[in-house]
């Protein structure tokens, strides 16, 4: 020990310490940066992918909480906050699981994107929903304990072209434009006058091979994506 000790004084230790711990900093910091922007976002942006809007074929998942407006009026609006956030922080798991992205939050809805390739394989961008149900089943004790209640949702999937592009200068953010994503909002409203928890576009559904045990219902709707739900 006496050797341990006496080491905290030698010079030597003390730069490699200082290295170190300016090396960690470094590493955090980048690290917290890249969560906040969203995973890959960062190194788009150091890679310069995004300077010039251009065109590419992205899924988008809207994702919204049933009954928000009677459930932060029961629980008051810090508990519910605190239910929203624990709901958000639980399905980033899934998320990551399945290959997708966190574009952004909208009060107590999520939007969910990938690139056509990853949403496709292996049926991600449908799959996500289910593994966030068993997340939050998982969990349900938890979500009783702390507030009484569990988290129910609704979502709306299409497929499509957008513009994406860099935008900003004081503060920078990544947008994607385009019909796709106001059809998906469409889509996942559709599904409470529907009584129905997931819906999907007919022409993503024509692009994705299920797996045997979903079954997707065909449902009639005034657009022609044709909407669909997914039991």
């Amino acid at each position: 020990m006496s050797e341990f000790w006496a080491s905290f004084s030698d010079p030597d230790f003390a730069r490699k310490m200082t290295a170190g711990f300016v090396l960690y900093v470094i590493i955090l910091f980048f690290r917290q940066l890249d969560r906040l922007l969203g995973p890959g976002v960062l190194l788009s942006y150091f890679l310069g992918r995004y300077h010039w809007p251009h065109r590419e074929a992205r899924i988008f998942m809207f994702l919204d909480l049933k009954s928000s407006t009677s459930l932060a009026e029961d629980l008051g609006h810090e508990a519910y906050l605190g239910l929203v956030n624990e709901f958000f922080r639980d399905i980033s798991g899934p998320v990551l699981d399945n290959a997708g992205e966190i574009y952004e939050y909208v009060g107590d809805a999520v939007v969910l994107t990938w690139k056509e390739a990853r949403g496709l394989k292996d049926a991600n961008c449908i799959r996500v929903f289910f593994d966030i149900d068993a997340t939050i089943e998982k969990n349900r004790q938890r979500y009783l304990d702390r507030f009484g209640v569990v988290p129910e949702y609704r979502a709306g999937v299409h497929l499509g072209e957008v513009m994406t592009a860099e935008i900003g200068d004081l503060k920078k953010g990544l947008i994607f434009n385009g019909d796709v994503l106001n059809t998906a909002a469409r889509i996942q409203g559709e599904c409470a006058r529907l009584g129905r928890r997931l819906m999907s576009s007919a022409e993503l559904l024509s692009h994705l091979d299920l797996p045997d045990r979903w079954v997707a219902e065909s449902m009639w709707a005034p657009a022609p994506t044709g909407w669909c739900r997914l039991l």
